[in-house]
């Protein structure tokens, strides 16, 4: 076990460097109910997190494969229909993507249509943003990839551990909005307004990039008989 954490440790420290929960948790200090919401954003993360974990170690993915083989067959041989509403779903996404970008939400606007924020909320898009930014959990892949010295209940052990230190320099956000006030707050406000005025185009853009990409797939398949893919 000591021979794992010499190597787990440092893992750790990469993986901490994550700018995804970072921003995250920044935005949920930002709301009325500050650190109800960015604990649970973090909870919801580390949950998302050790489940997955969970799942890599102990070979379960392969086991949820075989029961969705079906479904990725029909992915990898689709019929016309799908190619339909591929098309459909394509040019939603560019009609959303495009009334975003005429009129991109306005962070600063505080109004009575602007969604009620809950715990469980939170909790869920902490599980959201967890494979979001699934690119950054490489040293998460590494440490899970050392555990195979150890049996079932060490292995458990070991990514409850990693887990809970993970979560810890995320907490001491709340902790010194907690200690400090809103003598921190003009920091994380102008953070969270660099973060929302880039967002306010990027996620914009993704959408309209994934629904060109469908209706591209779809075009190509009926002129040609061949989709993208």
């Amino acid at each position: 076990m000591n021979s794992l954490w010499s190597i787990g440790l440092p893992i750790l420290v990469v993986d901490v460097a994550n700018p995804v929960l970072l921003a995250a948790v920044i935005l949920a200090l930002t709301t009325p109910r500050p650190l109800a919401l960015s604990i649970s954003v973090i909870a919801g993360h580390t949950l998302a997190y050790f489940g997955a974990g969970v799942l890599i170690a102990f070979g379960l993915a392969d086991l949820i494969g075989q029961m969705l083989s079906p479904l990725l067959d029909r992915f990898s041989n689709p019929i016309p229909v799908d190619f339909v509403i591929g098309l459909a779903i394509g040019i939603l996404l560019l009609v959303v993507a495009w009334r975003w970008k005429v009129a991109p939400p306005d962070p600063a606007k505080k109004g009575a249509d602007e969604p009620k924020q809950s715990i469980g909320m939170a909790l869920a898009f902490g599980g959201i943003i967890n494979f979001a930014g699934i690119p950054f959990a490489l040293p998460y892949f590494a440490f899970i990839n050392e555990l195979y010295q150890l049996d079932g209940e060490s292995k458990l052990s070991a990514l409850v551990v990693y887990n809970l230190l993970y979560a810890v320099p995320f907490l001491l956000l709340p902790l010194a909005f907690a200690i400090m006030g809103k003598s921190v707050m003009s920091v994380f406000e102008r953070i969270n307004e660099i973060v929302a005025k880039y967002s306010a185009y990027i996620i914009p853009a993704i959408i309209g990039l994934l629904g060109a990409a469908l209706v591209l797939d779809a075009l190509l398949y009926f002129w040609s008989g061949t989709g993208l893919y």
